[in-house]
């Protein structure tokens, strides 16, 4: 008896938390299976563009791609050269903007996009430099939970990355400490913390591995 007025003391507990937090078991539930998936769809696109680093193909944005050569500037580009799974490298390859990629956990829609920052001069490709992952989650049917989202993708992956949850498009690359820090954050404007947008640049990105010449 003891043990089951213990369970039954839990189970109440979980379900008091899940409706103050939500205001119900289902949006919950619904949160917490979104937060997982975009947290696999970033990891996807990290471990892809950690591989085209380390194989120094990655250039700035002032050289042109080619993949007879290995240069890759943009996601199409890394997908190009097959250092994402397959399903991956064809949507990115098919995909109209270059280097934006439209999660498929999500239906490979406006639902959620994950887009490369990279140092846009050669002065920004230095040792330190590290090129960033922009996740707008703004747009289609995460748009509701959007603050809810942005708020657990970043208490998951804060640890592992420098975030600049101010950060509204791939404009303004942030300058990164010797650490991996960053130096400045974007501006803050009103709900930016809240509004499904942010930069990631996680710190076990290869540095100084972006090529300019």
């Amino acid at each position: 008896m003891p043990q089951l007025i213990a369970m039954v003391i839990v189970v109440v507990g979980a379900m008091i938390y899940m409706f103050q937090t939500f205001g119900g078991t289902g949006d919950k539930i619904e949160g917490i299976a979104q937060k997982s998936s975009i947290i696999t769809e970033i990891n996807n696109i990290k471990s892809g563009v950690q591989l085209a680093l380390r194989s120094e193909v990655v250039y700035n944005t002032s050289e042109t791609e080619s993949v007879e050569n290995s240069l890759a500037t943009s996601l199409s580009g890394i997908a190009s050269l097959e250092f994402f799974p397959e399903q991956i490298n064809n949507q990115l390859i098919d995909n109209a903007v270059t280097n934006t990629y439209n999660a498929i956990s999500f239906g490979a829609s406006d639902n959620m996009e994950i887009t490369l920052v990279l140092p846009s001069t050669d002065a920004a490709a230095d040792e330190s430099a590290r090129p960033g992952l922009f996740i707008d989650m703004s747009k289609g049917n995460l748009a509701t939970n959007s603050g809810f989202l942005e708020k657990q993708v970043i208490n998951d992956l804060e640890s592992l990355a420098s975030i600049d949850e101010h950060a509204i498009s791939t404009t303004g690359y942030n300058a990164l400490d010797n650490d991996g820090d960053i130096t400045a954050k974007t501006a803050a404007s009103t709900g930016s913390d809240l509004d499904g947008m942010f930069t990631i640049y996680f710190k076990d990105l290869p540095r100084g591995s972006i090529r300019s010449e």
